[in-house]
């Protein structure tokens, strides 16, 4: 299943924002502030913008045209994107990646297979690519629990790949879930290439106030999806993962999702956002709420979460 570009849709939770589709969670946005974009680059086929004050800046690289692309081309579009950001972080104060959100045309679009014979899909090409550059980047896979930021990445009906990039002054904490495997070290079974992401990043802001980001978290079990075509089901099991989540990052027990004060969650079937919605509001009474349509990276899964928390006081 296939989408528009990701909408926002309006609920009394939700800030409703004009032309926001494709871009960063609100929360991202206000470390900003109103602070313009300024393109840095542009090739023709890639554009690098951006935006920055004090202690945090906004990469946006949009790669145009890649729906039309074979797999090969994805592969090194991806790694272009990521590698153009890293590229633009060493000029910048905040050159600490902290977290990324990835926009993909058609991600579950066939795209060949691999040297073993598996089928893989587009997100699995783009996962190629993102490999390929965090490993230059960050010199090596042996350097991925240290350096890799949070990230999330679903799929879009348009034609352009879209990323962008949250860095900071100072480097973040990657935190893994106790529940899952790490996905920078999932089996060849999703894909040639793992996703290069960490689960959660802990981020000091000037004033001493840690925040969680959060990445994209959904209803899988070590490496596996679970609850198969059970919209509830795969909610609590989303939730025992943010849960556990916001406990190894916070070092306490105590930790639970009511540290969440922005929380995101695409969702897959337009059917199913009356239901998703009614229960994200129960589960996250206190925070501010987004629902977008989105499609998921694996097409068993009917709804993703992420957000930003509060880090408990020390």
């Amino acid at each position: 299943m296939r989408t528009k570009s990701p909408n926002l849709i309006p609920t009394p939770t939700v800030d409703s924002v004009d032309g926001v589709a494709l871009d960063a969670p609100r929360w991202a946005r206000d470390l900003i502030g109103q602070t313009l974009r300024h393109r840095v680059r542009d090739d023709g086929r890639l554009t690098l913008d951006l935006a920055q004050i004090g202690d945090f800046a906004l990469l946006t690289a949009r790669v145009s045209g890649i729906d039309a692309l074979p797999p090969a081309e994805v592969e090194r579009a991806a790694a272009d994107a990521y590698s153009a950001i890293a590229g633009q972080l060493g000029h910048l104060a905040a050159s600490h990646p902290v977290r990324f959100w990835n926009y993909i045309p058609a991600i579950h679009r066939p795209s060949g297979h691999s040297p073993e014979g598996q089928p893989i899909d587009r997100y699995m090409a783009f996962n190629a690519g993102r490999y390929r550059a965090c490993s230059r980047w960050l010199g090596g896979e042996d350097a991925f629990p240290r350096l890799l930021a949070t990230a999330s990445g679903v799929g879009h009906d348009g034609d352009d790949l879209v990323i962008h990039g949250l860095s900071a002054s100072r480097p973040g904490v990657a935190v893994e879930n106790p529940r899952q495997v790490p996905a920078y070290r999932y089996s060849r079974r999703y894909g040639p290439r793992p996703p290069c992401f960490a689960r959660a990043t802990v981020v000091m802001k000037p004033n001493q106030e840690s925040l969680i980001l959060v990445g994209g978290t959904a209803s899988v079990r070590g490496e596996a999806s679970v609850h198969i075509g059970d919209l509830r089901a795969q909610l609590d099991e989303t939730r025992e993962n943010l849960t556990a989540l916001l406990q190894a990052a916070t070092g306490s027990a105590a930790a639970s999702i009511e540290l969440f004060r922005d929380v995101r969650v695409y969702y897959v079937c337009p059917a199913d956002l009356s239901a998703t919605r009614e229960m994200c509001r129960r589960a996250f009474a206190e925070a501010r709420l987004e629902f977008i349509r989105a499609d998921i990276c694996r097409q068993d899964l009917l709804l993703e979460i992420e957000g930003v928390a509060n880090r408990l006081p020390v």
